[in-house]
């Protein structure tokens, strides 16, 4: 049997339902591929893309600031260390704690004046210490300044080590690296038949030690 044949008035009747049935279909394909697409976008995208940028370590910052206000040569040993630069030290090696020595000396524009009253004051006491202190023969006026009054130099007999320029400030003349700073002083040093140990008043933990035998 052959069917019968759409009327030309029934197929106009029908394109409107037949359109929207389309349009149905069309959105619900959207749907469907939209989150493969999505996924596809996500899995394209390299690690991390989605996040903001780590920001720099804020820890190197104040090693950058101490660094640039240092403004000192290069340190034969790292600060902590006191040495001491041994007599078979590279030259190289002796050669920095020489430039070292005289750069930790040398007076920056934000240094404080020399108090010329605490210096006059601080090295007979300085003087009185060490003879107490020393464990060898004190030669004589064994303490003077020194660089234009901005080290105080102690000479002893023996026992010169890392610790002895503040231990003689603090324990035995009544004063301490601070205050050696606040006057002018830069450098404290003590000088043995053997070693010289540089004390620094602007950083307690700076002190460089090497051979230095008195002749």
């Amino acid at each position: 049997m052959q069917p019968a044949p759409v009327r030309p008035r029934e197929l106009r009747a029908a394109l409107p339902a037949l359109a929207l049935g389309l349009a149905v279909l069309a959105c619900d394909d959207q749907r469907a591929t939209a989150p493969q697409a999505s996924a596809s976008a996500s899995a394209s995208a390299p690690p991390g893309a989605d996040s903001a940028a780590p920001a720099p370590s804020a820890a190197a910052a104040p090693a950058a600031t101490e660094a640039a206000k240092r403004d000192m040569p290069p340190r034969p040993i790292p600060i902590g260390s006191s040495g001491p630069i041994q007599p078979s030290a590279p030259a190289e090696q002796q050669m920095m704690a020489i430039q070292y020595t005289l750069a930790m000396v040398s007076p920056r524009s934000t240094d404080p004046l020399v108090d010329k009253p605490y210096l006059e004051g601080i090295l007979p006491k300085l003087a009185a210490a060490v003879r107490t202190a020393d464990k060898g023969k004190t030669p004589p006026n064994p303490v003077k300044a020194t660089k234009g009054n901005r080290k105080i130099e102690v000479d002893m007999g023996k026992g010169c080590t890392e610790r002895t320029p503040s231990n003689l400030l603090a324990q035995r003349a009544g004063s301490s690296l601070k205050e050696a700073f606040d006057a002018g002083i830069l450098v404290v040093s003590c000088h043995d038949d053997r070693w010289e140990c540089h004390q620094s008043t602007r950083d307690p933990s700076d002190v460089l030690c090497h051979a230095a035998p008195r002749r």
